[in-house]
């Protein structure tokens, strides 16, 4: 849950509270400062004890005589006092990370880098409302997060970015519902289940360079919160190398969380080969092999970059073989009506951890 108010950070009764830190630690002006009056310096004295930390890093201190139980001291900016939105990114996610490794609930956020860092307030907003979307969407403590603004210009950033409300699929036929249409998709079927608002974006034949090139149209203009990213059979038949493939995929990633729009990575769907009966054309036997290292290395990149996955492969295996159940499918490469109904039900549970971040 994401919520966001104006008032006082330092007055909320959280289960942590995040100071707007410099690496050595120190806290004169701004929301340091302020924790530091109302908290005591003996706040101060334990953070720099810790210190210095590399930019981006987070610790723990005590509260001192604050409401809440801990501060976490996340470090947006060096001696410098020059920051940017990668180095907010990763100040925010460590922050993160160091609440959940306590076991918290609540944690509180001011505008990172706003301050003396000069970072405009949209750009803050795009960063760390992303960056606690990715960090939800994995199912992550703690739940509850907050911002807290002072005033009107940072209030109003937040709430928009954190006020979006729908997700876009972004894909090839899978995404689409080939051969029936997207009344038989896996997007119709999630978004009436849960009630949520998914924009399917999915074209029959899309590779993902393809997918690229329209991302600002179907992606960035919806302002979503988040994006399901699923593609690579089609590169894979077309004989794209995988190098090209993955350039695409780390591409509109890296667009995404510019704006502010948590990227989520969907496995291609297995292949059903139960047809050749033990002959399999060379052009096939390649792809499915192509088509297992991509999604080998989609597994990986999203494990290193901590972004959520949806799978779309394991719902259609038989367990019995570890291979395609070919009851789920309409040829060798879409799903049948009962698969897409078993690729709704694992979506299903990708989407409601979503929902946590989403108003």
């Amino acid at each position: 849950m994401i919520k966001v108010l104006k008032g006082d950070i330092t007055e909320l009764q959280v289960d942590a509270i995040v100071n707007a830190a410099n690496n050595h630690l120190w806290m004169g002006a701004g929301v340091a400062g302020a924790i530091k009056r109302k908290g005591g310096a003996a706040i101060e004295e334990e953070a720099v004890a810790k210190g210095p930390i590399p930019v981006g890093e987070a610790v723990v201190t005590g509260a001192g005589l604050l409401k809440a139980r801990y501060v976490v001291h996340a470090a947006a900016m060096g001696q410098d006092l020059v920051t940017d939105a990668e180095k907010v990114r990763a100040a925010t996610r460590n922050a993160l990370l160091r609440a959940g490794e306590l076991g918290l609930k609540t944690i509180a956020f001011p505008a990172l880098g706003t301050g003396v860092g000069g970072l405009e307030f949209d750009t803050a907003a795009r960063v760390m409302v992303g960056e606690v979307r990715r960090y939800l969407a994995l199912g992550l403590e703690p739940g509850e997060v907050i911002f807290a603004l002072f005033d009107d210009k940072g209030y109003d950033a937040f709430s928009r970015i954190a006020g979006r409300d729908c997700v876009v699929c972004l894909g090839d036929s899978i995404t689409y519902g080939y051969p029936y249409g997207p009344d038989t998709s896996w997007v119709r079927a999630c978004s009436e289940k849960l009630d949520m608002k998914l924009i399917n974006k999915g074209v029959n034949g899309d590779t993902t360079r393809q997918m690229k090139r329209r991302f600002e149209r179907d992606v960035i203009s919806f302002e979503p919160a988040y994006v399901i990213i699923m593609g690579g059979t089609n590169d894979v038949w077309v004989g794209t190398w995988q190098e090209k493939i993955q350039e695409n995929v780390e591409e509109m990633v890296t667009r995404a969380f510019e704006e502010g729009i948590c990227p989520v990575v969907g496995l291609p769907v297995p292949m059903d080969l139960s047809n050749y009966e033990g002959f399999l054309p060379g052009d096939m036997s390649c792809a499915v092999c192509e088509l297992d290292t991509f999604r080998n290395w989609l597994e990986e990149f999203a494990e290193s970059n901590l972004l959520p996955v949806m799978d779309f492969y394991t719902p259609l295996l038989d367990p019995a073989t570890g291979k395609a159940n070919p009851a789920y499918f309409e040829d060798d490469s879409h799903p049948n009506v009962n698969g897409y109904r078993a690729l709704a039900g694992a979506a299903e549970r990708v989407l409601l951890q979503l929902k946590r971040g989403m108003p």
